[in-house]
């Protein structure tokens, strides 16, 4: 039945790929367009990485102040 020109069960048979390989295509393709919007202008880019480590180590000394934290001013 199956062999006839019009078979009465028509199957399509695919192979599909698994969603974490397109997870892991996807991430590495966010990643590359990441690093060429880095190379793009890459003065730019490094005064704004500069001031946001500069901030961060802020945060942090900022943190050994607080009242709720901080050993130093018991």
């Amino acid at each position: 039945m199956l062999k006839e020109k019009s078979p009465l069960l028509n199957l399509e048979l695919k192979k599909e790929k698994e969603l974490i390989f397109d997870n892991i295509n996807n991430i590495f393709e966010c990643l590359y367009e990441l690093y060429d919007l880095i190379l793009d202008d890459p003065i730019e880019n490094i005064w704004y990485e500069c001031i946001s480590i500069v901030i961060s180590y802020f945060q942090l000394i900022s943190l050994m102040f607080d009242k709720i934290v901080s050993i130093i001013l018991l």
